[in-house]
């Protein structure tokens, strides 16, 4: 028996503010502008859309501004703001910023995000032709099928997180919570309270109140910038589809010391489980103190302010751990639909190893395992890990197992021991700066990989790099790599992210050796 089947598988893992979007936005409004859509979002729209969502409750519109508002298409977030924002228009703004489609009914929103993916393919197709990969036919001018957007089942309110910056509203009040309209460079860059986003939770955005009343009680300044002192700087909600709720303080620690942070820690547990906050009824309440742009728990640990340790979500009737740094699908219904889709195009039998690269907590080792040999998961998050090992264990689920570190680094420890299992399917689904060149030369040289699924949220960005390297015959590797290449043999949209731009990719990857 090999050292992989002992000792890895037994038996047998919004942004702060919202400052800029997608270079493809362009596209998507040029296209939205084809439907005829007119600011500001009226009460009859909203109602059809409400209609062409089962079970789902009307939202209000954001509050008409008196001026004529500008075309959808006219809208311009990437360059500087040209006029302040105002108290009346501030929420049709902010709607235009983070759901650009909001007012283009949902199955037309499909079509617009259809072709951004043929869109998408076609470059592909282009880019693999000039590295000479193998592409034994076209499709309708793509390098394979594509299936239409596979819908969101919740298109209203579907957000599971959510995190909210801390900068001067309408009012210069610099205590204002909610996300960024314009670049932090700009002058008349303004934070807006997410008070009409349809794409968001009532719980998310009372919360997000809550924490504004919270901060301008506070004694201590919000930190806008770093080099000019405050504490406040943002707060992240997450919540479950059975209503657990948990929220993540983040402050700079400046000069409070540990006395200062604790007495910052006692604040938030008097106010959100003794006093007005506890109206929300949070399950869980972390601080984190830190010090960068962003922190790991190893560089500034999360500490329990209240309540439970993690909020525990379902999902293709497994249950999932979350803590405050868990990756989790921020659309846990049409996350069952693209897990749904991986198992559906990757056909893995019992006989397959699955290789989880970039695993998270695991969602995906875990829900594949039932249907395969085993999974590995390699995750850099240390933590990630361990929550993918509890929630492993949690689910009764024993042949899984998760190795903590680089892809680039952990691969070639084990291809040696994945070339003695008969298949061997790879799952990649990284942020959106896509794999190291390392990880896709890794995959390449493991010739027990015949099968590879590469998750994408942003296809045209840097995956689309990674897609052409697997496939290229030609300046990828050096003179003694033989590696076959991979060619793309199917490709299936599924959308997370109704009202935006965003929609993943899941394409089938194949091996091809005689070339």
């Amino acid at each position: 028996m090999s050292l992989f089947t002992t000792r890895y598988l037994p038996i047998l893992s919004f942004t702060r503010g919202i400052r800029r979007q997608p270079a493809s936005i362009a596209r998507v409004r040029k296209e939205a502008s084809k439907h005829e859509v007119v600011l500001p979002l009226s009460e009859e729209v909203l109602q059809t859309l409400a209609k062409q969502t089962a079970n789902q409750s009307e939202r209000p519109p954001p509050p008409k501004a008196k001026s004529k508002a500008a075309p959808l298409k006219q809208l311009s977030v990437t360059g500087p703001l040209t006029a302040p924002i105002t108290e009346t228009n501030q929420h049709e703004k902010l709607a235009q910023v983070v759901t650009p489609l909001y007012q283009i009914p949902y199955h037309k929103q499909l079509n617009v995000k259809a072709q951004e993916m043929r869109q998408a393919l076609k470059v592909l197709k282009r880019r693999l032709t000039d590295v000479r990969a193998p592409l034994q036919q076209t499709f309708q001018g793509l390098p394979c099928p594509l299936e239409p957007v596979r819908p969101s089942p919740e298109v209203l309110a579907y957000r599971n997180k959510d995190e909210f910056g801390i900068h001067f509203g309408v009012d210069g009040n610099p205590k204002t919570v909610g996300f960024f309209i314009g670049r932090p460079t700009d002058p008349l860059m303004t934070c807006v309270p997410p008070t009409f986003l349809i794409n968001m939770r009532d719980s998310h955005k009372q919360i997000a109140e809550s924490f504004q009343n919270f901060i301008r009680q506070s004694s201590h300044e919000a930190c806008h910038r770093f080099d000019t002192g405050g504490v406040w700087r943002n707060l992240v909600v997450r919540s479950t589809q059975s209503g657990e709720k948990m929220a993540t303080v983040v402050i700079h620690p400046q000069q409070l010391g540990e006395d200062g942070i604790q007495e910052i820690m006692e604040d938030l547990r008097k106010y959100y489980f003794d006093g007005e906050g506890s109206e929300y009824e949070l399950d869980s309440l972390y601080l984190q103190a830190c010090q960068h742009t962003r922190c790991t728990r190893e560089q500034a640990p999360y500490r329990l302010v209240g309540g439970q340790r993690y909020i525990t979500e379902t999902c293709q009737d497994l249950k999932f751990q979350i803590s405050p740094d868990s990756f989790f699908q921020v659309n846990t219904k049409g996350a069952e639909t693209l897990y749904n889709t991986v198992k559906e195009i990757a056909e893995v039998s019992p006989i397959t190893t699955l290789l989880d690269i970039c695993c998270g907590t695991g969602t995906i080792s875990l829900v594949m395992a039932p249907h395969v040999r085993g999974t590995v998961g390699i995750e850099v998050v240390t933590g990630a890990v361990d929550d993918a090992r509890r929630n492993a264990k949690e689910n009764n689920v024993e042949n899984a197992s998760f190795l903590a570190g680089r892809a680039e680094k952990v691969l070639p420890r084990i291809i040696s021991e994945l070339s003695d299992c008969t298949d061997v399917v790879a799952i990649v689904n990284p942020a959106r700066a896509g794999l190291h060149p390392d990880v896709i030369r890794g995959i390449r040289q493991c010739e027990a990989i015949n099968k590879l699924v590469y998750i994408s949220c942003k296809p045209e960005g840097f995956a689309m790099e990674n897609f052409v390297k697997l496939g290229s015959t030609r300046g990828i590797a050096s003179k003694r790599d033989k590696s076959a290449p991979f060619t793309p043999r199917y490709a299936v949209p599924v959308d997370l992210f109704p009202h935006t731009s965003h929609t993943e990719l899941v394409i089938l990857f194949e091996r091809v050796y005689d070339f």
